[in-house]
């Protein structure tokens, strides 16, 4: 097996397909796009085992663990983890659920392995398989794009009512990054918010979205200390002082009924070192990240006091020291924008926070 170089980092979904996306958008390439998305994959049955990535009982790369990180313990609570965008075809449409090659592959060695994987020091973690949409698809905000994120929905949504039926009444986490929390903001609205399950949530850490600040107007809290439970988390990380438009105007978000932009709305940021929402921590507070060493490899040891972070409109600014950026960095982050690594910076953070909050929950702290 071939050790890549450390600066290749496992999690490659939004590299140099990303920046195509956005600026390859003339009428032509798009008439084809949209021509390749007329077949619509079979769905997943969420009763049989090849329809979840990750599942209790199940070996998968969730269970992974960073070097020298002890394993966690079952504290009664469970993880619903919607994964991100994986699919980097440039047409409007969906993969199959099942589909394999690197789609799959990087759901199981990239997402699982080093997000998902952060559930595990407290909870059984599900995560489906769904149709989701194409990296074109999630990016586009009009009625192709929109299409292709309501079929990928459908499928999120039936996968959660599954896992609602195994989980048996225990207090649940909803986890997501990207377009997954673009489902997971929607399954909030839809199905949670208002409903008896709001009193089961311990908390949502829909990452790496653009969550409007009138969330809390629809009925869900934001999280603004470490413990606090039945409510709301989520970051987008960028170099400190780099402004990221798309995040702020153009990115895609399912509210109050409806797929739109963002459209300049402000937008929540709780900080992962210090759990606040609009928070402030130095680099002695980052408690480990992690990085890949390539496909196939173990999750080296938590790099710790990487990075600081701070909130800065909206946006989570960090300062990645030079000597690293060769294992944490990849086409996108050269741009300014950190979103691939929204897990990976505050790895052991986001664990430890994780446990608290169940603990938390459990003794009915709010």
């Amino acid at each position: 097996m071939r050790r890549r170089q450390p600066g290749t980092f496992a999690v490659e979904w939004f590299t140099g397909a990303w920046r195509v996306a956005v600026l390859c958008s003339t009428a032509a390439f798009a008439a084809a796009a949209f021509a390749d998305s007329a077949a619509t994959p079979a769905a997943p049955d969420y009763s049989q085992p090849r329809s979840w990535a990750a599942f209790p009982g199940r070996r998968s790369e969730a269970d992974d663990l960073p070097q020298g990180v002890a394993p966690g313990i079952d504290s009664g609570a469970d993880v619903f983890f919607i994964h991100p965008t994986t699919y980097l075809t440039m047409a409007v449409g969906n993969a199959a659920f099942d589909a394999g090659g690197e789609t799959a592959a990087r759901v199981d060695a990239a997402v699982l392995k080093f997000q998902a994987s952060v559930f595990n020091g407290c909870c059984r973690i599900f995560a489906p398989r769904y149709r989701q949409a194409s990296l074109r698809a999630i990016t586009s905000n009009n009625a192709a794009g929109y299409a292709a994120a309501e079929l990928a929905y459908r499928d999120v949504e039936r996968a959660f009512d599954a896992f609602l039926e195994a989980s048996a009444g225990r207090p649940f986490i909803l986890a997501s990054h990207s377009q997954g929390s673009i489902h997971a903001l929607r399954l909030l609205q839809q199905r949670i918010i208002g409903t008896p399950l709001q009193a089961r949530l311990v908390a949502a850490y829909i990452v790496g979205t653009a969550l409007p600040v009138q969330i809390e107007q629809l009925g869900l809290p934001v999280c603004r200390t470490a413990t606090a439970t039945g409510c709301v988390i989520t970051w987008n990380t960028v170099r400190s002082g780099h402004d990221d438009r798309r995040r702020k105007n153009d990115a895609v978000i399912w509210w109050q009924g409806s797929y739109q932009p963002i459209g300049g709305r402000p937008l929540v940021c709780v900080n992962p070192l210090d759990w606040r929402l609009d928070g402030e921590a130095d680099a002695a507070a980052n408690l480990g990240a992690v990085y890949s060493d390539g496909r196939g490899w173990p999750i080296p040891a938590p790099v710790v006091g990487l990075t600081g972070a701070r909130c800065e409109q909206g946006l989570l600014g960090v300062s990645i020291p030079f000597g690293e950026r060769r294992r944490f960095s990849d086409l996108l982050s050269l741009t300014g924008v950190d979103h691939d690594f929204d897990y990976n910076y505050f790895y052991m953070n986001i664990r430890a926070n994780a446990l608290a909050r169940v603990r938390a929950y459990r003794a009915g702290a709010k």
